[in-house]
């Protein structure tokens, strides 16, 4: 099984009870809808629904923490760093989204589980055929961190059938892929074939907003 780290009560409760309470637009129990806030370096930001104020505060609240998490799991891709997505995520109760890697932008993926009170958590593997299975429970405001790694980092999420699953993606993220590339020791070429590959069959699979 990969490196990852397990964070309980990752987010203060100013900061979880707010995320709670954004407004999301409606999508059917099949659906997943996608709402990006970024923050660069030089304190620029790009958000969808949250506000310039609140991706700030989040950003002097957890960056410290997510840099030292990513030193942890892959120090060779901190320098990498360029800004941070505190991506919001509301995907219905019968959404599902198969067995995959992240893609080479992300340096540090994080996510944040917000609400309902239960729901399903994120499944782990060894491979992309799913073997050596491991759930990280659903629990409120538990975090689960990783660092991607080429034909590794496999991992799965879906909903449980009966409400929608609310979470917050806190990735750290790079423009850089071909340093990743070269921090993780493979073909940068290959490597942009295959996910554009992939970036083709998930759009089979979701609805971004």
């Amino acid at each position: 099984m990969f490196k990852f780290e397990i964070v309980d009560n990752f987010l203060n409760n100013e900061d979880f009870n707010e995320l709670c309470s954004v407004k999301l637009k409606n999508i059917k129990n099949t659906e997943i809808g996608i709402y990006h806030n970024i923050i660069y370096k030089n304190g620029h930001t790009v958000v969808d629904c949250l506000s310039e104020k609140f991706v700030k505060r989040l950003f002097d609240n957890y960056h410290n923490k997510t840099i030292k998490l990513l030193e942890k799991l892959n120090q060779k891709k901190v320098d990498l760093y360029e800004y941070s997505d505190f991506c919001i995520i509301e995907s219905g109760a019968n959404f599902k989204f198969p067995i995959h890697a992240d893609t080479t932008d992300k340096l540090l993926s994080g996510v944040v589980y917000l609400k309902p009170k239960n729901n399903e958590g994120t499944v782990l593997y060894d491979n992309k055929k799913g073997e050596n299975r491991k759930e990280i429970e659903w629990k409120q405001n538990r975090a689960l961190f990783f660092s991607r790694l080429e034909n590794n980092t496999y991992h799965s999420f879906r909903g449980d059938n009966k409400s929608s699953r609310i979470v917050l993606v806190c990735n750290l993220m790079t423009t850089n892929k071909r340093g990743v590339c070269e921090a993780e020791g493979i073909n940068y070429p290959m490597s942009k074939i295959k996910e554009f590959l992939n970036s083709y069959f998930h759009r089979f699979l979701k609805k971004v907003f």
